[in-house]
């Protein structure tokens, strides 16, 4: 390594005093990214000899780059003592997709706002009481986002609610389907949702029966739509990308989905997976009831009966316009 650094020395002084890099970072069409990351080479190489360490590096290379127009609003740039990575931000500038940087952001809040007539179910007696509410959520949180969409997730559950059995897959229509399968992101097999059991009913109504949280009156075609909670794939992609362990694995069996769970794991990290002392549902059915979905709460990630709390999440596209925030991390611009 110290016979490496000391070449590298040799070469970049060279370039250096012959003008090559000048004359290079003149010449270099700032879009191809392989000459950036060699350009972002070399003048952390040219930083490393100039004996800077830690925050003196990490500036000096900056300095360098910038000089040469390399900057953050273009790039993802991450300068460390142990060198420089440099990659292509996919999004435009101004752009939620483009101000979310990556998994770091996930849990950070958004100022998206919606109020929706919402009808809860729960159990009175033997019988079933319906109760419709004016239920209004501005606070939503970061969940999970890829080049095409940014999943916000309700910062708490709107109440607790017992999901029917009315509405069925087959009665979903062609658009409400093409919606689950947008939040079904993160893994590479996609399952076959059927009606031959009692829990995809209950899929269904999380589908159906809260697409009320899509504000579309003021945020227009951004937002792509909203369900009544996370599907399966959605949880342990932002799981999974957030770095927390144990990283979630997800099968099928008769009954559905499964997910290996632990009681030991803290699922409430960051407020973004379940919240402390509730259960959560996930828009997915159960791998051991037919009458249940797959649910999460502090504990573990399990199957449950009907009755738990709903946790929205909302589908907008990551070229939504938006700034950094002032009470909150992102704004959205209306």
């Amino acid at each position: 390594i110290i016979v490496m650094i000391i070449l590298a020395a040799s070469v970049v002084i060279t370039l250096s005093n012959t003008g090559i890099i000048d004359r290079a970072s003149q010449a270099v069409k700032l879009t191809d990214e392989k000459q950036v990351q060699d350009l972002a080479a070399l003048a952390w190489a040219d930083a490393y000899m100039d004996n800077k360490r830690d925050g003196a590096l990490v500036e000096d290379v900056k300095t360098k780059l910038e000089q040469q127009g390399i900057t953050e609003d273009k790039w993802n740039i991450n300068i460390s003592n142990s060198g420089v990575t440099i990659t292509k931000n996919p999004f435009e500038p101004g752009t939620l997709g483009y101000l979310i940087k990556g998994p770091e952001d996930y849990g950070k809040t958004v100022d998206y706002t919606v109020t929706a007539n919402v009808t809860f179910s729960t159990y009175s007696g033997d019988t079933i009481k319906e109760t419709t509410k004016t239920v209004t959520v501005s606070e939503w949180q970061v969940y999970y986002h890829n080049e095409d969409y940014v999943y916000l997730i309700a910062k708490e559950g709107i109440g607790v609610t017992l999901l029917k059995k009315g509405t069925t897959v087959a009665s979903l229509t062609a658009d409400e389907l093409a919606l689950y399968e947008k939040f079904r992101v993160g893994n590479a097999e996609k399952y076959t949702l059927t009606d031959s059991y009692t829990s995809s009913k209950m899929v269904a109504q999380l589908i159906k029966d809260y697409a009320c949280f899509a504000n579309t009156d003021v945020y227009g075609t951004n937002v792509v739509g909203a369900i009544g909670g996370a599907t399966v794939e959605l949880f342990t992609a932002g799981w999974n990308a957030k770095g927390r362990t144990p990283i979630m694995t997800l099968t099928t069996n008769t009954y559905g989905y499964e997910i290996n769970n632990t009681t030991t794991v803290d699922l409430t990290v960051d407020g973004i997976y379940v919240l402390p002392s509730s259960s959560i549902w996930l828009a997915s059915p159960s791998n051991s009831m037919s009458n249940s979905l797959v649910v999460v709460n502090s504990r573990n990630v399990d199957r449950s009966n009907m009755q738990c709390d709903v946790r929205p999440v909302v589908c907008l596209k990551a070229s939504i316009p938006a700034t950094t925030g002032t009470t909150t991390d992102f704004s959205l611009v209306k």
